[in-house]
């Protein structure tokens, strides 16, 4: 294991490939997830990638174009 900072990109990577070990291990057992939860992952993954400025930014404009073309 390695040393990692905290609130780093290292840091939001592997928490985000966690999530997506997790919700491997979800999909054996389940084949749907629902609209609520598939939200609230979304939503609870952009609140680790804000940890960082440099994704943030990137966030806020890839928001920005959907809200453009929406």
């Amino acid at each position: 294991m390695f040393a990692m900072e905290k609130g780093s990109m290292d840091e939001v990577l592997m928490i985000l490939q966690d999530i997506g070990l997790q919700i491997n291990d979800y999909e054996k057992s389940n084949s749907m997830i629902s609209v609520k939860t598939f939200k609230e992952l979304l939503e609870f993954s952009i609140s680790i990638a804000r940890r960082t400025n440099e994704v943030s930014e990137t966030i806020d404009e890839l928001i920005e174009d959907i809200e453009k073309q929406i």
